[in-house]
């Protein structure tokens, strides 16, 4: 995506920074009966005004103006398709089509290698990708990943050192390359509309 100059009439580099902060968060999660209920983080005028150091009554105006810009969505105050866009944007020369399918390449590789780890409680579940190369673009400012491991399936077995484990994969993950932009399950599920094609399994 091309950066404006101007979100919510504030600098577009600042509140890109504030929506890559947000997409930091980690989620909150309960219990139903033992199965893991995901808490979905919002974008809330507090939120807002600690990201920004602007008074409440700014704050509400940004965010009033963002769901009006189609940043956030109206009642959820998450981040719309554009919104998840701000939050991986990043100023660097694009990829070609060829690199980013053997970056891809990459990424597969590294998924048949973490399942194949003798004795692994956390494993990658999926991988869709979508974004500008699935839609069949020349070149791409990053590769749009939605990824999710097994990890939520342990159900009332979930140890904390499965979460971390989990966030340690992550991490292997994004370490390959700058250009990667991985997103979770949740992601996904609020974003159930965007074309995307399952490339892990592989076929």
């Amino acid at each position: 995506m091309e950066l404006p100059e101007k979100i919510a009439g504030l600098d577009a580099r600042q509140m890109r920074e504030m929506f890559k902060n947000f997409a930091a968060l980690e989620s909150e999660m309960d219990w139903n009966n033992g199965a893991p209920i995901v808490k979905t983080q919002q974008m809330t005028p507090d939120f807002i005004a600690e990201q920004l150091e602007v008074a409440l009554g700014e704050a509400q105006r940004v965010q009033a103006a963002l769901v009006a810009e189609d940043w956030i969505e109206p009642r959820k105050f998450t981040p719309t398709r554009k919104g998840m866009g701000l939050s991986q944007h990043v100023d660097r020369p694009k990829l070609a089509r060829a690199e980013a399918e053997a970056l891809l390449d990459k990424v597969l590789d590294w998924a048949d290698r973490t399942n194949s780890a003798a004795g692994a409680r956390v494993k990658v579940k999926t991988i869709h990708l979508y974004g500008s190369l699935v839609q069949g673009a020349d070149e791409v400012g990053d590769v749009d990943l939605f990824v999710e491991f097994t990890t939520m399936d342990l159900g009332e077995d979930l140890q904390c050192e499965d979460m971390e484990r989990e966030d340690e994969l992550s991490e292997e993950l994004t370490s390959i390359s700058d250009y990667l932009s991985p997103s979770s399950w949740v992601d996904r599920e609020m974003m159930h509309d965007v074309p995307m094609r399952l490339v892990f399994p592989r076929d």
